[in-house]
């Protein structure tokens, strides 16, 4: 089964590991990766390795093979070695050619406080009408025979913030269903077109309702009342906020031994993806726990992926669903 995975502003990801970070100090690296990075590819990278082996869940003899493909822009020599770097990983990528450089974020990971690592994202290149268009079609031509598109990541300058709205529309039109993972004016936008779940973080949603005016709540009321299936609202290692159909839920993680937060959400989001699309028949606290065990395996590794000494399907029955009360009814025309 197919997953489009938006990748509008992906980047080169620097990570500098030291000992302790001294501003204004000269530091010697204990560590240094180059690595293809943006939250789609952070997304991609964890689907392609819950498909294998040594990370794929405990088989219970019903899901399908899930395939990711990546949807977006490259440009200069930065976008070239992107998709050299996607390749080695053999990563799927559809894209256009656009005339500025793909960006360059560099993660900064101070091993004496592992869990607030330090990131520097650039803006990404300014994305002209023209080349706006052309990624319109590349999306709309990469959603046939998808089972699930994931809209998740920021916006390069000069992409319409409506531009995942646009997406989600037309792959519901396809009876594509949809998650959206965004912040600001992306995600207002996009939650207006009703996606199927809606992944946001504390802060993300916590924005978004203050600029609104309206308390969380509402907010997620209103999202609700569209026809938006699923809001769930990831905090870091506190729990897992999920708002669906009837019930909320919260829903503790792990514990680990953080090494890199960094992408924790991102694989939270392949997980639970992977477990839609690959497990249809299985109920969302299946999915959810999948997603939380996905996201504490991240935070062990000190890359953006999966930790190959604690894999999620070690950590699935630590994972603690609680139903926290019921949740407002949803009035949207169910899909």
């Amino acid at each position: 089964m197919k997953v489009v995975i938006a990748s509008l502003n992906p980047a080169i990801e620097r990570l500098l590991v030291v000992d302790e970070n001294r501003p204004g100090a000269v530091h010697r690296l204990m560590r240094s990766e180059t690595l293809a990075g943006g939250k789609g590819v952070n997304v991609a990278r964890v689907l392609a390795q819950l498909q294998t082996p040594a990370f794929a869940p405990v088989d219970d003899g019903e899901h399908v093979e899930v395939s990711a493909v990546l949807v977006g822009p490259l440009g200069g020599p930065t976008g070239d070695l992107q998709a050299e770097l996607l390749a080695a990983e053999g990563l799927v990528s559809r894209t256009t050619s656009v005339d500025g450089w793909t960006r360059v974020n560099e993660i900064l990971v101070d091993e004496s406080r592992p869990d607030g690592a330090t990131v520097y994202n650039a803006q990404g290149p300014t994305i002209s009408s023209h080349e706006t268009s052309e990624l319109h079609d590349l999306a709309m031509s990469s959603l046939d025979g998808a089972a699930m598109l994931v809209c998740t990541g920021s916006l390069p300058p000069g992409i319409p913030a409506d531009f995942y709205a646009t997406w989600i529309d037309a792959a519901r039109a396809r009876g594509i269903r949809t998650l959206l993972d965004a912040h600001g004016a992306a995600l207002r936008h996009g939650a207006a077109a009703a996606p199927d779940i809606i992944k946001v973080n504390r802060d993300e949603i916590a924005d978004l309702a203050a600029g609104e005016g309206v308390d969380q709540a509402e907010l997620i009321r209103g999202w609700r009342a569209r026809g938006t299936e699923a809001v769930i609202i990831t905090d870091g290692s506190k729990p897992v906020r999920a708002e669906i159909a009837s019930t909320s839920w919260a829903i503790d993680a792990p514990t680990v031994a953080t090494r890199s937060a960094v992408g924790s959400g991102d694989a939270f989001t392949a997980g639970l993806v992977w477990s839609i699309v690959a497990r249809s028949t299985a109920s969302w606290p299946t999915h959810l726990a999948l997603g939380v065990a996905c996201g504490a395996s991240n935070a062990a590794s000190t890359l953006a992926r999966l930790s190959d000494e604690i894999p999620p399907r070690s950590l699935l029955d630590q994972v603690r669903l609680r139903d926290v009360g019921p949740s407002e009814p949803r009035n949207g025309s169910a899909r």
